[in-house]
């Protein structure tokens, strides 16, 4: 319905809803929108929905709110526009399976980490070279740190590299 736009109505059946409430209460003797007897019905009705819709907009309330839907882009819904500007909550039952894949992943990472030690613990070069890398160090300061000169280094980083592709193969990041 095009009255609703701006309005704090979200369904048009709550506009028709409200003219109906509001021309009962008033039939009633309350306060509300008095129907005059020589005005078509349906005419009265159109009038008092963009009436309502009007008194709505205007309110100081929905002048000072911006309404979700005018957030969302053409075709998407509220939950994609809030998710976008990081406001988008996961259901549970998300939250839990996110969860379990996220210690999934731990774990096999934890197994993988273990395997890689097992696999490098005669080879000090590859292990520095690893050790340096979890702290973020350069190759400048690994080469350094374990006197390497740069063919020595790029020895051992190709011992690493094989020696992954050897206990993960497949897993090589692209």
């Amino acid at each position: 319905m095009i009255c609703l736009a701006g309005t704090e109505y979200q369904d048009p059946m709550e506009l028709v809803h409200e003219a109906m409430v509001r021309t009962m209460s008033a039939a009633n003797g309350g306060k509300g929108r008095h129907w005059p007897k020589d005005v078509p019905f349906m005419a009265y009705m159109i009038q008092t929905l963009k009436g309502l819709a009007d008194d709505s907009r205007q309110s100081a309330a929905q002048k000072k709110t911006d309404h979700l839907e005018v957030m969302a882009a053409e075709g998407a819904t509220v939950e994609e526009a809030l998710g976008r500007f990081g406001y988008c909550h996961s259901d549970v039952l998300s939250q839990a399976v996110e969860w379990e894949e996220s210690e999934n992943r731990q774990d096999r990472a934890k197994t993988d980490a273990l395997l890689i030690d097992a696999r490098f613990a005669d080879d000090n070069e590859v292990t520095l070279i690893i050790m340096g890398h979890k702290d973020g160090l350069t190759p400048a300061e690994i080469r350094e740190l374990g006197e390497m000169n740069q063919t020595q280094y790029e020895t051992a980083r190709r011992r690493l590299r094989r020696g992954l592709e050897n206990l993960f193969p497949g897993r090589r990041a692209q």
